[in-house]
């Protein structure tokens, strides 16, 4: 059995972990860092993969995380830190086309959205403004489902389905399968609900990375060093004593180290063996995350068809996948940032259960054919990823935690268990189960063992308090100067939603009049899919 000592020792080679130790070695170059990693590459749920291009080369494209913003200070700072770019894919050339419009939904479904939206924000701002999760509201909405609230506070069919599409999107789960206090955490987490739904600038979707995500964690390892991160080294035991940690994989290799940070999947981190017991509470918590199921496609074409409508380019193509009535996916134009066209998107396991995966590519071309007829089959390549079978994975990005656990959540995910330290997109405080919330988690877990370490030197680390200016420079967040503006923000929006369903009803008036031929509801919104936590 190979055996050494160090100083911290990071389970994890994703975003998460990988930030973590490069955070460790930049403060002290001095310290000892090592990090296993079970799987035989890094990278966590980044994953970028090389495919036929139309220009004739092999484009990078990716087929994990994916869309970044600049509220996501934290990705922002790695991105700039490694001189890594971005691109919108959403927004034309000058002069060169138009974007492409959300379906028109009757006044009745606008003004249902609006008075839903400025609900939940209202419902947020009570809850959790104050970081208040342990009051008697926020658990009674964590004994809520989020399709209760749905279905009390909704009157529209239609807006009740845009409700689930976008859960669907953004979680792989349907608001049955959340409490409404988890579902406001990650709004909160996000920044608000415009921020959180909306794809506009200066949001969570804004823009994707040129020669992929993948890439900034190639960057991290270089700067830790290859030679300190070790593949195939599953973690089976962890054995804390007077003399520190010891840990134990299933190869073989056994470490001796001062301080442990845990940057995998929750259920992971349940089933390692821990001596002592881990504490009872935790481990439920870890074990209390369901997984989500999804298959990731990317489909790469000599020419973007469906972005020509009326002899003009078009951008920002995007639609809802569904089957039988109920959306069970999304597609979306994943034009690369050498601009060759792509369709990318992603449907339920459920639906492409198939082990085989020419039968799932047969089921997942049938859904686009619905919306984009069949051109979609005269494709270069096709490359998808079922997330729910990568090995020590065992799901895809956005999990979400059972009804009753999530006012629990926060403090006791993060809270060290002796020696060892979690992070993990899941812990995070900013942008949780995000990109975003990986890296920010591994430097606030990197912190925390910085304090046992070496006290001296410890500084705020790229904090969560951080965010973007519209130029481009990091601000810190007041909240004294944005709270005075939030009453007058929620009444602009509600002005804003009635507004609205005038304008709509004369629009609906006039148009009924000039034609009596209703439009299918194909449930085509501007939903950026935030591909996002990877640890």
């Amino acid at each position: 059995m190979e055996s050494f000592q160090c100083d911290v020792v990071v389970i994890g080679a994703g975003l998460s972990g990988l930030s973590a130790a490069y955070h460790l070695t930049k403060k002290d170059r001095s310290l000892r860092v090592v990090v296993l990693e079970a799987k035989d590459r890094i990278g966590g749920r980044t994953l970028t993969r090389q495919l036929t291009a139309a220009d004739g080369t092999r484009d990078f494209f990716d087929i994990g995380g994916e869309w970044v913003g600049r509220p996501q200070p934290h990705m922002h700072y790695l991105l700039q830190k490694f001189g890594v770019h971005t691109f919108n894919p959403v927004v034309p050339p000058e002069g060169n086309g138009d974007g492409l419009r959300s379906t028109d939904f009757s006044w009745q479904t606008r003004l249902d959205l609006h008075q839903a939206i400025w609900k939940l924000e209202s419902l947020r701002m009570k809850v959790l403004s104050d970081g208040e999760k342990d009051s008697s509201l926020a658990l009674e909405c964590d004994s809520i489902l989020l399709s209760t609230y749905v279905e009390k506070n909704l009157w529209t069919q239609e807006a009740k389905k845009m409700i689930d599409a976008a859960c669907r999107c953004m979680f792989s789960l349907a608001p049955s399968e959340m409490s409404l206090l988890y579902f406001l955490m990650y709004v909160e987490a996000a920044g608000g609900m415009e921020i959180f739904l909306h794809p506009g600038e200066y949001t969570g979707g804004e823009c994707r990375v040129k020669g992929g995500v993948q890439q900034l964690c190639h960057h991290l390892m270089q700067k830790i060093g290859k030679n300190f991160v070790y593949l195939k080294q599953p973690v089976s035991n962890i054995i804390q004593s007077i003399e520190g940690a010891r840990i134990i994989t299933e190869n073989q290799m056994q470490l001796l180290c001062q301080r442990v940070i845990m940057a995998v999947p929750p259920h992971h981190a349940a089933a390692i063996s821990y001596q002592p017991p881990m504490p009872l509470t935790k481990k439920g918590i870890l074990q209390s995350v369901p997984l989500a199921f999804l298959v990731k496609f990317v489909i790469t074409y000599d020419e973007a068809f469906w972005s020509h409508k009326n002899g003009k380019r078009q951008y920002g193509f995007q639609a809802i996948l569904s089957k039988a009535g109920s959306p069970v996916g999304v597609v979306y134009d994943a034009t690369s940032g050498r601009g060759n066209p792509a369709l990318a998107g992603f449907v339920s396991s459920s639906v492409a259960a198939d082990s085989d995966s020419k039968n799932r590519k047969s089921v997942i071309l049938k859904l686009i054919e619905r919306h984009l007829g069949p051109e979609c089959y005269r494709l270069l390549e096709f490359n998808q990823m079922d997330w729910s079978q990568e090995a020590y994975n065992g799901g895809c990005f956005l999990k979400a935690l059972m009804p009753g656990t999530t006012s629990y959540f926060n403090n006791e995910m993060r809270e060290p268990f002796d020696r060892i330290h979690f992070a993990g997109t899941e812990t995070a405080t900013v942008w949780c189960g995000f990109m975003n919330g990986a890296i920010q988690s591994g430097f606030r877990a990197a912190t925390e063992v910085l304090y046992h370490l070496r006290p001296l030197i410890v500084s705020s680390p790229h904090p969560e308090s951080l965010c973007f200016e519209k130029d481009g420079s990091f601000r810190r967040k007041s909240k004294e100067r944005d709270q005075p503006y939030s009453k007058w923000l929620l009444w602009g929006l509600g002005c804003l939603g009635l507004a609205s369903a005038v304008y709509f009803l004369s629009k609906s008036a006039r148009l009924n009049q000039s034609s009596n031929i209703a439009h299918p509801s194909t449930f085509v919104r501007n939903i950026h899919l935030v591909f996002e936590s990877p640890h």
